[in-house]
């Protein structure tokens, strides 16, 4: 609030008074009194009814920036609507009608708040369960075509694991609203979490014959072993899909360096590169959104535009920063950022 909104706002009033003392005035000459008196007793009144404004306008000011501030502080946490709970009491009757309604209406935001999380938990958990329960069959059919080998049974355990994967894209999506259950950061080592990715997704990369290539990996960052382990197979399901077709075989190149980004502090850098079909220019800077499938999902139909969404999200979880670079036609590089920490 300024000065000259609040004048606009009391603009009526304003000239309301500002009649009321001419009109004094004129019946102060009128009974005949001197023109030094009453322009002394109109400069007065004037006087005092500018203080009186300005009194008012510093008071209300207070109560209006003070809700301000206390509103931005909160939205920064996402929970602005509860500003009013945290606002000192009114000091005029409008602003304790202000403040009333704002309450009553914060109140109901948090209720409808509250239903949302809870219905979002009662999702989430059953989203968890059925993963967990469709994980069962999917293992038995898995068990009964190694134990059946031949084209029909491999071609089935490949299938099977396409939906073993969709399946758990569909968990770590329905996680990565809350770091509330299964989510535990800890130290770990590069190479032990990129060896078990490669291990889990190994069936994909072969059918694909996409041949891993790592490079250094020895080094420790803070991170959640098995989100960074999905995410990595995420990216290593992308170089089997997207495998240039006039090639024998596909490389995919894992290896990790530092960055340093403070006197004594190191940023670990994860690289991800493969030697594919690459992404589009028009389509690199989407390629993140949710859905997103861009010319290559349409050309090969493989996409589910949820993979690398996935990467994104769980990545912002841990604090980590990715991005992506391309060359149309010859690879593709995916880099994960860890936080930055004491030189090792």
């Amino acid at each position: 609030m300024t000065l000259a909104s609040y004048l606009r706002d009391r603009l009526p009033s304003v000239c309301v008074r500002a009649a009321s003392l001419a009109l004094v005035a004129l019946a102060l000459a009128a009974y005949g009194v001197e023109v030094g008196v009453v322009t002394l007793v109109t400069a007065v009144l004037a006087a005092g009814e500018a203080v009186a404004l300005l009194v008012d306008f510093w008071r209300r000011c207070g109560f209006y920036q003070r809700l301000d501030r206390t509103t931005d502080g909160l939205a920064e946490h996402g929970v602005a609507y509860l500003a009013s709970e945290l606002t000192r009491e009114p000091a005029t009757l409008e602003e304790a009608a202000f403040l009333d309604a704002l309450r009553r209406a914060s109140k109901s935001m948090a209720d409808q708040v509250a239903i949302m999380r809870a219905e979002q938990r009662d999702y989430r958990d059953y989203v968890e369960t059925w993963v967990h329960e469709v994980k069962t069959p999917i293992a038995a059919g898995r068990l009964v075509a190694a134990n059946n080998p031949g084209p029909v049974a491999d071609a089935m355990d490949a299938e099977l694991g396409r939906i073993e994967g969709y399946v758990e894209q569909a968990l770590y999506y329905a996680r990565s609203t809350t770091l509330d259950r299964d989510f535990q950061v800890r130290e770990v080592v590069l190479a032990d979490v990129v060896r078990a990715a490669l291990r889990r997704n190994a069936r994909t990369l072969i059918d694909a014959r996409v041949t891993p290539e790592l490079g250094e990996l020895g080094l420790t960052v803070s991170a959640d072993p098995k989100w960074v382990e999905f995410m990595l197979g995420q990216l290593m399901g992308n170089a089997a899909k997207y495998r240039r077709e006039d090639a024998e075989a596909g490389r995919l190149r894992v290896w990790a360096s530092r960055r340093q980004t403070g006197m004594d502090a190191w940023e670990t850098l994860l690289f991800v590169e493969d030697d594919g079909v690459g992404i589009p220019p028009e389509d690199l800077g989407r390629v993140f959104d949710r859905g997103f499938t861009g010319a290559n999902g349409r050309r090969y139909a493989r996409s589910t535009g949820m993979g690398l969404y996935l990467v994104r999200e769980l990545a912002g979880k841990m604090g980590l920063t990715v991005s992506i670079d391309s060359e149309q036609g010859r690879w593709t590089r995916v880099t994960l950022a860890f936080p930055a920490s004491a030189r090792r």
